[in-house]
């Protein structure tokens, strides 16, 4: 199966539209690996075939997206940015949530810090979402838990999930997972005091950027925190946040 480059430019454009991430020429390959999953998982094994069922399809469109979706995280990543958090954080909104580690990291972080916050974790994949609600990871997505925080807030795994480990039910409830688009979707009702929207920006457009920013902007609270990627910035495209250090701002 190969990819033409008329259908990967459609295939792009599909992604574009529908969640604001720029396929550039150079993950090409990167789609012709995941496409071929769904491929197989459709049974259909021409790929203009397969375009048209995406036009037709809902499901298969949220299955696809899932695919092309990347999504490589562990516990703890960046965990400099947590420096910030502190007990008048009791409404946080982890953004591009992926499978869950970045909400139940700072799950933990808030804990040992004495306070308890309402964590919502969001993405756009149901399939990694699934992930985050049933809390169980390989162990070495924890190689940068302390292992005083590994024995407190996690149950090993036995028999088949050996090599497992599985985030504690304390840990679990303090989060909600719900999908979200963050280009289309409507915002949440409620403000925060900080929203984490990290390594999710560096696959936008500067116009999408703007568009997403904004958005969150809104919903946070005066004197919030936005925390983004350590790879990412917000130079060189129009905003109102206040810069703080390298990848955290404020609204003021």
């Amino acid at each position: 199966m190969q990819v033409t480059a008329k259908q990967f430019k459609k295939f792009s454009d599909i992604v574009y539209r529908e969640c604001g991430i720029n396929l550039h020429e150079g993950k090409q390959q990167l789609l012709q690996t995941r496409l071929s999953k769904r491929l197989r998982g459709t049974g259909i094994h021409i790929v203009d075939e397969y375009l048209k069922l995406l036009d037709n399809d809902d499901q298969e469109l949220q299955n696809f997206l899932d695919a092309i979706s990347t999504n490589h995280t562990y516990f703890f990543r960046e965990n400099h940015h947590f420096e910030c958090l502190h007990s008048g954080h009791l409404n946080i909104w982890c953004a591009a949530s992926s499978s869950g580690e970045e909400p139940y990291s700072l799950a933990i972080d808030c804990l040992e810090k004495g306070f308890r916050p309402t964590i919502l974790a969001t993405d756009i994949s149901t399939q990694v979402l699934q992930t985050g609600e049933q809390g169980i990871y390989p162990l070495d997505k924890a190689k940068n838990v302390p292992l005083n925080l590994l024995k407190k807030y996690f149950q090993k795994g036995r028999g088949k999930w050996d090599a497992h480990i599985k985030v504690k039910n304390q840990i679990r409830r303090m989060v909600t997972f719900k999908r979200f688009n963050l280009l289309s979707d409507i915002l949440p009702q409620e403000e925060f005091d900080i929203i984490f929207c990290r390594n999710v920006l560096i696959y936008f457009d500067n116009a999408v950027k703007v568009k997403v920013i904004d958005k969150l902007y809104n919903i946070l609270k005066i004197n919030g925190y936005l925390i983004i990627g350590g790879a990412e910035s917000l130079n060189n495209i129009k905003h109102r946040y206040k810069y703080i250090k390298p990848s955290i701002y404020m609204k003021v």
